[in-house]
């Protein structure tokens, strides 16, 4: 999260499994790390981000599996036009033990809560 929120496209896509998949609002799902190195800087370019994370659960569900939900607020800023706004997400993350012991993303799943109106 903190490499999200900095823009460091590289770090964020090195959280993820090599087949990694990116399920995000409005957009095809991005599998597997090259997709992932195209779709993240691109994102990063046309939106600056300022959230603050809440994790909310985090299971392990078995000895090379697990997930964490989570809640993510604060605000989005649209790079071409500089217009900030209120932004809210729900997250699933999936994530699978790697051969070296390390906890990598396999599955991200986000959605958009709309703002209450």
């Amino acid at each position: 999260m903190t490499a999200f929120n900095r823009a460091d496209a590289a770090a964020v896509v090195a959280t993820y499994a090599d087949d990694g998949v990116l399920m995000a609002p409005g957009r095809p799902a991005a599998v597997g790390k090259d997709e992932l190195a195209i779709v993240y800087p691109k994102v990063f370019e046309t939106v600056g981000f300022a959230m603050a994370y809440e994790i909310k659960e985090v299971v392990q569900i078995s000895a090379d599996w697990g997930f964490v939900r989570s809640a993510t607020e604060g605000t989005e800023t649209n790079k071409a036009t500089g217009v900030v706004m209120p932004a809210a997400y729900q997250e699933l993350f999936l994530l699978r033990k790697s051969a070296t012991g390390t906890w990598q993303i396999a599955r991200y799943c986000t959605s958009k809560i709309s703002p209450a109106g």
